[in-house]
């Protein structure tokens, strides 16, 4: 069944639950005063059908006018006026058939105004109940209408810059990779060919995974000792690396190119500045429900210089947000010499085991 068939359903069981809980409640009363009796009732299986005829009716001019669309406050006069003339109809109705079908009941259309002025006012508040939680549950459907449509424009949002900034990462480490090769080229051609060989390796798996929000930490790290192994070739002695990864971390999902991003960082603005050259590690260790990534390089850290917040440094925060918002943190300090880069991301993500396109 389509899903206004549903809604349509389930208001005409709503209807018939309402009128009948508000019947049910006339009928204990009367009970614990011991004035029920097979005349009441019949008053009260008419007034259920002439309860959601009425309301039903109701329900059609506010259709009809595009009430719903207005605030509370701007259409609270129209149904007070409504209620008002439908307490009257419905009042009519009730004490026609009343009077004509149960004629061993007494007459409801008497010369008593006040009693008709009564009855016609407990019409007009059932009614504005009625239109009142008619309009309260619209309200709310349509809130959580908009809060999903929200969601899905912020998701939608999300991933479209999620897109741009790998799309932004992956152009500006090719180019700093065929800068290192074309410089290699003159020196040793046969190191160059090498580097070329290694470059191709880096590239297919950046493309195998540029679509996915995240890789296995094993595919990254492959990439990231592929682009070592290319810099090795440029920097030779220069350039020394350590990996220390603890065991049992490969299926362990990591955004794609985001370590390949921060150690590329540690390469060209620490010991690519050195004329001495200086080391690298890499440590991934879990602790707790994170896993947390250091990167320590030689060099010197100045917060706020170009040379150490580059496109792929501020891209790499963009994306952190992104994916993990406030539960994933990147920090970078220097100690003794040493620049660390420490990444700490969420494990309880409910991403184990499962790298998304």
């Amino acid at each position: 069944m389509a899903a206004n068939g549903w809604r349509y359903l389930n208001y005409w069981r709503a209807q018939l639950a309402g009128w009948s809980l508000y019947c049910a409640m006339i009928v204990y009363i009367n009970y614990i005063n011991r004035t029920l009796d097979l005349g009441l009732l019949r008053v009260l299986v008419l007034l259920v059908a002439v309860g959601i005829g009425v309301s039903h009716t109701f329900r059609a001019v506010i259709l009809r006018y595009g009430w719903l669309q207005l605030s509370i406050g701007a259409v609270l006069l129209r149904l007070l006026f409504s209620s008002l003339v439908l307490g009257g109809l419905a009042f009519i109705l009730q004490a026609s058939v009343n009077d004509v079908v149960f004629t061993d009941q007494t007459p409801m259309l008497t010369d008593d105004m006040l009693d008709i002025v009564n009855m016609v006012l407990n019409w007009s508040a059932l009614l504005l109940l009625w239109s009142l939680g008619y309009f309260g549950h619209h309200y709310f459907i349509r809130s959580r209408q908009e809060e999903l449509r929200n969601l899905r424009l912020e998701t939608a949002y999300r991933e479209g810059q999620l897109s741009n900034l790998r799309a932004q990462m992956n152009p500006h480490f090719m180019f700093n990779a065929l800068n290192g090769i074309r410089a290699l080229i003159d020196e040793d051609p046969v190191r160059a060919k090498k580097a070329i060989t290694e470059l191709s390796a880096i590239l297919r798996n950046a493309m195998n995974s540029v679509k996915r929000r995240t890789v296995p930490l094993g595919e990254e790290l492959d990439i990231v000792r592929s682009y070592l192994a290319l810099e090795t070739m440029r920097y030779e002695e220069r350039l020394r690396v350590e990996f220390d990864v603890e065991k049992g971390l490969e299926r362990v999902p990591f955004p794609p190119m985001l370590l390949q991003t921060l150690v590329e960082n540690g390469v060209r603005h620490g010991i690519a500045t050195l004329q001495e050259g200086g080391d690298i590690s890499i440590a991934v260790k879990r602790e707790g429900d994170k896993l947390r990534v250091t990167i320590s390089n030689s060099g010197s850290y100045r917060p706020g210089s170009s040379r150490t917040n580059g496109i792929g440094l501020r891209n790499t925060r963009k994306r952190l947000e992104m994916l993990y918002g406030k539960k994933a943190g990147l920090s970078i300090s220097e100690k003794d010499g040493k620049v660390i880069t420490q990444v700490e991301i969420p494990q309880n993500t409910g991403d184990e085991n499962i790298y998304s396109r």
